[in-house]
């Protein structure tokens, strides 16, 4: 089959290369859609989460089959897996993990403690185990996710980003008739924006310096934009909400966004931090934080949580049809994918797809 393999930094590839058939507790799906996501750019640019040494979990090293947000059919299961059959349309939940340690037996599995190598290699597919950039891929039954009936593949590979930010939403406990912001309007930002809005937040503000992006949260129903280039948000979030957000969601990873995010949550408020940080933040912990009682929360992938985020999009399909932006090819994935995501702000979810 053909799949996009990736050696290391800067160093990705399109191969020819064979599929054993599923084991005992995994099925082999026939991929359909697989998004693009900023950490495949890490990944690319800086050969960041790829084991170099064999993951404690999978045995597995470089070279690796890319991508983990992704959706097919079932076309093979193994002797174990009683829930799926062939023909099922799927969503791959693309956590690794051990099922054993103290903190999978309490259902914390994306918190694995064994599931992290020596080496920083992650506990996804994708990265420690063969992922979704491929014609086909084999998954734990457990990770395959039956699709509400008639609802589309390509919305089955969006929901793993929702995920991301549904966890977000369970961590930072959005009720009904909240305000929020939100710092950066990527692909992350934006589905946190859509899933504050059908979770019912009142006032919702999301912050970005791109115009185009802001722009996107308009098409989603995000009237309230704040460009802090021509604004200071702070001060337009206080004059309509004195007190500042309930919550604040930092989907940008930066010491700025940090920053405007403080600012802008209400004393008692919670910050939810969304977005992975390539360094390190600063804070003045007694004056901005414990002052303040300001809760700072923080998430990492999600557990216990596709079946109902699979729900919420099939109720909501034609806002998630929007965050899809372009569909390309496998031989495309690099150039008209992941460097196409990291130049062109105009784009939110690029999906790849064996069949095109």
């Amino acid at each position: 089959m053909k799949a996009v393999r990736i050696y290391g930094e800067k160093d990705i590839r399109v191969e020819d290369v064979a599929i054993a058939d599923p084991k005992d507790d995994e099925v082999q799906v026939k991929v359909a859609y697989c998004g693009i996501c900023g950490s495949d750019l890490h990944a690319y640019l800086e050969g960041w989460g790829l084991p170099t040494v064999p993951h404690p979990l999978t045995g597995k090293t470089v070279p690796i089959t890319l991508g983990h947000e992704f959706s097919g059919e079932v076309v093979k299961v193994g002797q174990d897996v009683s829930n799926l059959q062939v023909g099922d349309k799927v969503a791959i939940e693309p956590l690794i993990a051990c099922g054993k340690c103290e903190n999978c037996r309490k259902g914390d599995y994306n918190f694995c403690n064994n599931a992290v190598g020596p080496d920083g290699s992650g506990n996804f597919l994708g990265f420690s185990q063969d992922g979704g950039f491929a014609e086909f891929a084999n998954v734990q039954g457990v990770f395959a996710h039956k699709l509400p009936k008639g609802m589309d593949t390509k919305l089955g590979a969006v929901a793993e980003p929702t995920a991301v930010v549904y966890e977000a939403v369970k961590r930072s406990h959005l009720q009904e008739g909240q305000n929020v912001a939100i710092m950066g309007a990527g692909p992350i930002g934006l589905l946190m924006a859509l899933l504050a809005k059908i979770s019912g937040a009142n006032n919702i503000y999301i912050v970005d310096v791109s115009e185009v992006r802001l722009k996107k949260a308009h098409e989603l129903g995000i009237e309230k934009t704040l460009n802090p280039n021509e604004v200071d948000v702070n001060e337009a979030i206080r004059k309509e909400l004195p007190n500042g957000v309930d919550i604040a969601y930092e989907c940008a990873g930066a010491q700025a966004t940090f920053d405007t995010a403080l600012k802008v949550t209400k004393r008692t408020g919670t910050l939810q931090v969304v977005a992975l940080f390539g360094n390190d933040v600063s804070m003045n912990m007694t004056d901005d934080v414990i002052m303040q009682g300001i809760n700072i929360v923080t998430t990492l992938c999600y557990n216990n949580s596709f079946p109902a985020v699979l729900g919420i999009i099939n109720n909501n399909q034609d806002d998630f049809r929007k965050i899809i932006t372009k569909e390309i090819g496998l031989d495309q994935a690099v150039d008209e994918g992941i460097k196409t995501l990291s130049e062109d702000k105009s784009q939110v979810k690029i999906l790849v797809s064996p069949d095109l």
